[in-house]
């Protein structure tokens, strides 16, 4: 048995991108205010206004928080006239948000159990490790996604900064966790690559029908058969009902001059009018 909460502990082992508590004070400049981290965890966030060496806590309904930068934004029903500075506590993280994590391991989570025919709650734990990995793997591509935009830069006097290290060192991580995966993941038979048998039907010649098929047994099984009835596609792609469809698409008349079609009609490939 897996659950999500239990895929994202384990990404989060994986990564070692645990919480890191921090805090800060801003003396008082407007509204807006920077914190100085960034992927700021907004559960247990704590903000208060400081006015003659007294904190007062401001509810989480009166600011609102970009966590990946890190800001800060008071609402305009703060009173900040006699407000002397700003307190923040909490944690960050240093690569990803919990948010952006729990997107990852839905991703993880779909790639892998799309084929399964079977829910999360189902598989076994071992399996719940693997698709760990797999959002483990997800982060690593967002991340080095995020790290290619970083330059180097070379300035006189023999100043070097490789800055695109940091993306080197993510692909090669990338890369140790994509081969740990696919050897687990084989070794299950699960995730997108995973080997599925199917059988063939066939159609006979004279009646223009499936021939049936048995389940399989062993050699000296005098037992009845027992057919099996596999679901038969109609070849019909099913739509949803939209009533934004369009409805002029086909418009009677003659059609217009120079017009061809390659239609077969009567024994004539093309007709011109």
């Amino acid at each position: 048995m897996a659950t999500k909460a239990e895929i994202v502990v384990l990404a989060r082992n994986y990564l070692r991108d645990f919480p890191i508590f921090f805090q800060t004070e801003r003396d008082k400049t407007g509204r807006t205010y920077k914190l100085g981290h960034i992927n700021v965890d907004t559960t247990g966030l704590w903000v208060a206004t400081v006015a003659a060496g007294v904190p007062t806590e401001i509810a989480a309904a009166d600011y609102s928080l970009r966590e990946r930068d890190g800001i800060l934004r008071f609402a305009n029903t703060v009173d900040l006239s006699a407000v002397d500075s700003i307190m923040v506590e909490g944690d960050h993280y240093e690569w990803v948000t919990p948010d952006d994590l729990d997107f990852y391991a839905d991703v993880a989570i779909t790639a892998t159990m799309h084929n399964l025919n079977q829910t999360l709650n189902n598989v076994a734990p071992v399996i719940g490790n693997v698709i760990g990995m797999q959002a483990v793997i997800q982060v690593l591509w967002g991340l080095m996604t995020e790290y290619a935009r970083d330059v180097d830069v070379i300035a006189s006097e023999s100043v070097h900064i490789p800055a695109s290290q940091r993306y080197r060192m993510v692909k090669d991580l990338l890369a140790y966790w994509e081969k740990e995966y696919q050897k687990l993941a084989q070794g299950l038979n699960i995730g997108l690559d995973r080997l599925e048998v199917f059988n063939l039907r066939r159609r006979s010649k004279t009646t223009n029908r499936f021939v049936p098929i048995y389940k399989e047994r062993e050699i000296g099984d005098y037992g009845p058969l027992e057919r099996l009835w596999p679901e038969i596609d109609n070849g019909k792609i099913e739509l949803e009902d939209n009533d934004d469809l369009r409805e002029d698409v086909h418009l009677d008349g003659d059609p217009p001059e120079g017009y061809t079609s390659s239609t077969y009609q009567g024994g004539y490939g093309s007709i011109y009018y």
